[in-house]
């Protein structure tokens, strides 16, 4: 093929009409990329210059870091972060009715400044170009890095929730049952309530406490769960029909028919899982069908100890039959607003186990009597009476090993309603009558019991004055307000406490496994006061003729286990005053005699009006 070239282009090597090309030094591209690569690292070059301290006129927390470097910032930082930390913040929640005011302590409530992190952001280089501008134009007030553990708020925040809220009151519709036998709805409004949102708090909290508060948290409105109309709509549709006619309990191979006046009060209308509900209350309707029938339920007996002769005997338990309580409310509830109501509800009686099984009182070891105390009664009807109900509540008391017995609370308080007469007791060093005086000589029996049977003593308090029927040093007093007779078991097995009067005579009896032998030994009396005779002119004045002498004497109460071992000794220290006697009326030697009047001829004055 013939070569088409041009002479020129053979000559040169290009096309015809070709600008010659320029060395790459002097082409343009080749300057703007050095222009560009110049501008590049002149900026690389000052972000980096600039960078490694913060820019100047820079404040943080009121702090100026203008300037300085990265230690430099971190110190000064680290100074305001610790007096921020430690401030406390004041709080106050307003809305729904609240008032009330609290604080945080920045640093306990996990709050926190990060001064390492804001340090670094000030100081490192500045590859934005805002982060530049700023070092070349100064720089402002900045907020420092912030550390927040949420869960560590939210509990330092939950007091002050606690101290606002007010639960919502849930409605009800519970059932009056009037004197001619009809039941008549009755209706409860719901109320509503208040709470403070912990986690609205906490964010609060955690934007505002820099600023070092007061702040103001808002707490809201909790509604109850079903309101009042939805609650009245209920009467007409759920109440009304529960109790429009008898209900029939079955189980067992028995049926009790219930009139509405006998299960009525154990039926409420209340808001379940947000809507309002029919429910019972189980042990309500055992009672009920217990009232009506005897036999349909059998109550579980606990086995017991029997005393024959001086030898306790367990008495075997027996199971009971019953309807439990939950599944009772249940068949009861779906009998009356099922779909249709049948009225009848199906129950499956189970065996009740007793409280107290057999084996289980075998195994408290109670096997013999370990020890037995008697005292004498007065005449007095009314105190024998109040010492024959309260060792009622003592008597067949059990307790198990490290159980503690307290006398006030077996027997209760000492009122007319549960039985008790006026008889005499000691009040203020002289006898006046209250109920249930004489128990304090239940005490006493009591208390030599459980000091023989070498049981651990607790608390007693001997008389103010010494009564000649107990022991001296060896009796206890009891008050329902402020004194009391306690111990504890310590024997190691089940103590069984025997409490009555047998003729003339109260005795308490300790049944267990004997662990100690007693001796009781006394001092011989000193500081002996004699009595003396005071004279009363108060209005509630009770003369009293009898007396006794004031002294004190030590008991000492020795104790060696059964089979050897350590002998231990306890002693108690009483102080006696004496008894004086009481004469209602002033005292003779005080009065003066009266003046005869003058016989002179001068006129008698007349007495002052």
């Amino acid at each position: 093929m013939p070569n088409s070239d041009t002479p020129a282009q053979q000559e040169t090597g290009r096309p015809a009409g070709d600008r010659p090309r320029r060395p790459w030094w002097r082409r343009p591209t080749t300057w703007v990329g050095a222009g560009v690569v110049v501008v590049a690292g002149g900026y690389c070059t000052a972000a980096l210059a600039l960078g490694g301290q913060a820019p100047r006129g820079t404040t943080v927390l009121g702090a100026d870091v203008g300037g300085r470097d990265r230690a430099a910032v971190e110190q000064t930082l680290d100074q305001r972060a610790q007096q921020l930390q430690t401030t406390p913040v004041a709080l106050q929640v307003t809305g729904a009715g609240a008032s009330a005011t609290g604080e945080v302590v920045p640093g306990e409530a996990g709050l926190g400044i990060d001064v390492a992190g804001t340090a670094e952001r000030l100081t490192g280089p500045a590859w934005a170009p805002a982060d530049l501008w700023r070092h070349v134009a100064g720089g402002t007030s900045e907020d420092p890095e912030v550390d927040v553990d949420r869960d560590a708020l939210r509990t330092a925040l939950q007091p002050l929730a606690e101290s606002v809220a007010v639960a919502p009151l849930e409605g009800a519709v519970t059932f009056d049952v009037r004197e001619d036998g009809t039941v008549e709805p009755a209706v409860a409004d719901p109320e509503e309530g208040r709470a403070l949102d912990v986690e609205a708090a906490a964010d609060t909290v955690a934007r505002g406490w820099l600023d070092g508060g007061p702040l103001t948290l808002e707490a809201a409105v909790a509604a109850p769960s079903v309101d009042a109309g939805t609650l009245r709509e209920a009467v007409g549709t759920i109440a009304r029909p529960a109790v429009a006619g008898d209900l029939v309990v079955a189980g067992g191979g028995r049926e009790v028919t219930l009139a509405p006046p006998a299960f009525a009060r154990s039926l409420a209308v209340r808001p379940v899982e947000g809507e309002p509900r029919l429910v019972a209350d189980g042990a309500g309707l055992q009672a009920a069908l217990a009232a009506a029938d005897p036999q349909f339920e059998t109550a579980p007996q606990d086995a017991r100890i029997d005393i024959v002769g001086d030898r306790p005997q367990v008495v075997p338990a027996v199971a009971g039959r019953a309807a439990p309580p939950q599944e009772l409310a249940a068949a009861v509830t779906g009998a009356l607003t099922g779909e249709p109501p049948t009225r009848r509800a199906q129950v499956e009686l189970v065996e009740a186990e007793p409280s107290l099984t057999t084996e289980a009182l075998q195994q408290l070891g109670i096997v013999e009597r370990i020890s037995t105390f008697a005292t004498n009664l007065t005449a007095n009807a009314e105190r024998t009476e109040n010492i024959r109900i309260a060792a009622g509540h003592v008597d067949g008391t059990i307790l198990r090993p490290g159980e503690e017995f307290s006398l006030n609370d077996t027997v209760g308080e000492r009122t007319p309603e549960r039985g008790f007469n006026r008889a005499p007791v000691i009040s203020g060093g002289r006898l006046v009558d209250d109920y249930g005086g004489g128990v304090s000589q239940l005490s006493t029996t009591l208390f030599n019991a459980v000091f023989f049977a070498g049981l651990d003593e607790i608390e007693h308090r001997p008389h103010s004055f010494y009564i000649s029927r107990y022991p001296e040093g060896r009796e206890a007093t009891i008050d329902w307000r402020t004194i009391d007779n306690r111990f504890r078991n310590d024997s190691g097995n089940g103590v069984y406490v025997q409490a009555g009067i047998v003729g003339n005579q109260v005795v308490v009896s300790m049944y267990g496994t004997k662990f100690m032998d007693v001796e009781a030994r006394k001092s011989a009396r000193r500081n002996v006061k004699p009595p003396r005779t005071v004279y009363d002119t108060s209005r509630g004045c009770r003369p009293s003729s009898a007396t006794a002498t004031g002294f004190t004497v030590d008991v000492t109460r020795v104790m060696t286990p059964v089979g050897g071992g350590e002998q231990q000794r306890e002693t108690w220290t009483t102080v006696y005053n004496p008894e004086n006697r009481i004469v209602c009326g002033p005292d003779p030697a005080t009065v003066r005699p009266s003046t005869p009047a003058p016989t002179t001829s001068a006129p008698a004055e007349t007495p002052a009006q």
